[in-house]
């Protein structure tokens, strides 16, 4: 297993940060000594987690911010660096899911979750890359998901902007090895949040989110390159429909389910 780097003083920003997993990812890491910047479109909610932070003795600062507006989240990481300072790790974790099934279809929902998934991930990634670059060290941190493996049916633009968020943070990590930045790619399967209690469908495997933070800090204290959780799900998706099952037929499988 690599050896854990000490989290104490370091910086971190995570969008998506007012609940689920990016709420749960900042209270664990302030709890390993970051101070942690939060960013998501929530102001009161964002206070409420901050102050609660720094009451408990951490540090904390947020920055009220959407994903899916370069310049304003631009603008909220200039705010949250005058505050903490510039970033070690940026965490782009903010997400969104709705379900695509043809009786309920809507033109425009799949470009909006794109939006968000993928596009938002590159926005943060513009702001914060040129800083690392310049410095020479830093951390980029990629949640996607197990769904970015396959396919499933109503969720092509979640599955799909997850996958490209996937390769998008390959490709970067492989350009950036020799220039001291890291890039970690964290895919969760089911993890209990507001994104997942909205799902009417079954939910394998799922986990608890604080569970799931500690795992996914231990991945960036590890500078891990990729993380993929849990390992039934990895198998499954992976291995599993991915691989073993020809495609015909766990078309046929998934499809039945389908919308």
């Amino acid at each position: 297993m690599a050896q854990r780097e000490s989290l104490e003083g370091k910086i971190v920003y995570i969008t998506g940060a007012s609940s689920g997993l990016g709420e749960y990812l900042a209270r664990e890491l302030v709890g390993r000594g970051a101070a942690v910047g939060l960013l998501a479109r929530r102001e009161e909610r964002l206070r409420e987690i901050a102050d609660d932070l720094v009451g408990r003795g951490g540090t904390a600062a947020w920055a009220e911010a959407d994903v899916t507006d370069a310049e304003g989240l631009h603008a909220a990481c200039d705010k949250l660096a005058a505050e903490l300072g510039d970033p070690d790790v940026v965490v782009a974790n903010a997400g969104y899911n709705s379900s695509e099934t043809m009786k309920r279809f809507k033109p425009g929902r799949a470009l909006s979750i794109y939006d968000t998934n993928l596009f938002g991930f590159i926005r943060l990634v513009d702001w914060a890359l040129p800083r690392f670059l310049e410095r020479g060290s830093g951390h980029i941190v990629g949640v996607a998901s197990m769904a970015s493996y396959f396919g499933f049916p109503a969720n092509a633009a979640y599955s799909g902007s997850k996958a490209a968020m996937r390769m998008h943070l390959q490709s970067l990590r492989i350009s950036l090895k020799k220039r001291g930045i890291a890039v970690t790619t964290i895919c969760p399967g089911f993890v209990k949040s507001e994104l997942t209690d909205k799902n009417k469908y079954p939910m394998p495997f799922m986990w608890g989110t604080e569970r799931a933070t500690r795992l996914m800090a231990d991945a960036i204290q590890q500078r891990r390159a990729r993380l993929d959780f849990p390992w039934q799900m990895r198998l499954l998706v992976t291995y599993g429909i991915g691989r073993l099952v020809p495609r015909r037929i766990s078309e046929w499988l998934l499809a039945r389910g389908g919308g």
